[in-house]
């Protein structure tokens, strides 16, 4: 059972300004590799893990974005003027509030689908598999929909994780198109590219060393956000560290004032991490801060 622990954070003042240099505020994904490096990290974390058989699951759903990503259409290329007063004005270019699922959606999921069945498949996804085969256009763009807008309700539990992956792969195909990445000099909570929450968030190593960047959940762009601020509510008091040791990779900032969470990664201590794989590998430490009364905010 994983333990969590207080963990002295940077006081309030020390890095609570964007950064004076050249250091990045954007940085689109690059989905030539994004999604075979999170299958192998899936399947490095599956061993000897109590959640080997999920995640070996995840490993397998993501090798089959890794085949699929080049069938995607990247859609039209953004004018600059249009992403620039977007980004001015806090609208995601590629927001998630104005995209209706069309032929683009039917494509890629026909192109994952076809890379998924390239692999031993499971009973399970067989059966989810010919369930989408069987639905009508219009069934499958209501569950895209309503996965979009967080309408978990509507959607089957069954389908879920496969409709997201389709979904990740249109958003990270159109972000990776995109350009201006300079024009961003704002602070968002959520995804200035299409306006999702963030998966987690990863102290980044190399030419952004030491610099923080929150992770989006659906098109894995990253935007720069401070250190030793809450990313939900902005406060200015300090937050908290919380973690099952010091040295662990994962840790959970915890803020006081509204109660939540969201994970923290450090990659120099693990140059290998991924931050949808390691977030899923430490579901323990998730349960332990929603038992010390923390809420997850992305």
């Amino acid at each position: 059972m994983t333990t969590v622990s207080a963990v002295k954070l940077i006081q309030p003042g020390e890095i609570q300004s964007m950064p004076a240099d050249d250091t990045p505020l954007l940085v689109y994904p690059n989905v030539a590799d994004l999604y075979k490096d999170r299958s192998t990290r899936f399947a490095q974390l599956a061993k000897d893990h109590d959640l080997a058989d999920w995640l070996q699951f995840c490993a397998q759903l993501t090798a089959a974005q890794a085949t699929a990503i080049s069938e995607i259409d990247a859609g039209e290329v953004l004018e600059e003027n249009f992403v620039r007063e977007s980004l001015k004005h806090g609208v995601p270019p590629l927001s998630v509030s104005t995209w209706k699922a069309g032929e683009d959606w039917q494509k890629a999921l026909q192109a994952f689908i076809t890379a998924y069945e390239k692999q031993e498949v499971q009973e399970p996804v067989k059966k989810v598999f010919a369930e989408f085969k069987k639905a009508d256009a219009a069934e499958l763009a209501k569950q895209a929909q309503a996965y979009l807008t967080l309408d978990e309700a509507e959607v089957k539990p069954e389908w879920a994780p496969f409709i997201g992956a389709v979904l990740q792969l249109i958003w990270s195909k159109r972000a990776a198109a995109m350009t201006h990445a300079k024009i961003y000099s704002g602070e968002n909570s959520l995804c200035p590219v299409c306006g999702s929450h963030p998966v987690t968030s990863v102290v980044r190593v190399g030419d952004r060393d030491s610099h923080r960047y929150l992770i989006c959940s659906l098109c894995s762009s990253e935007w720069y956000g401070p250190r030793a601020r809450c990313t939900n509510c902005d406060t200015p008091k300090e937050v908290t560290m919380l973690g099952e040791t010091r040295e662990s990779l994962v840790q959970g900032e915890c803020c006081d004032d509204c109660g939540g969470y969201l994970k923290l990664m450090f990659q120099s201590r693990d140059p290998m991490m991924d931050p949808v794989a390691d977030d899923l590998a430490t579901i323990q430490l998730d349960m332990a801060l929603e038992k010390e009364g923390f809420q997850r905010t992305g």
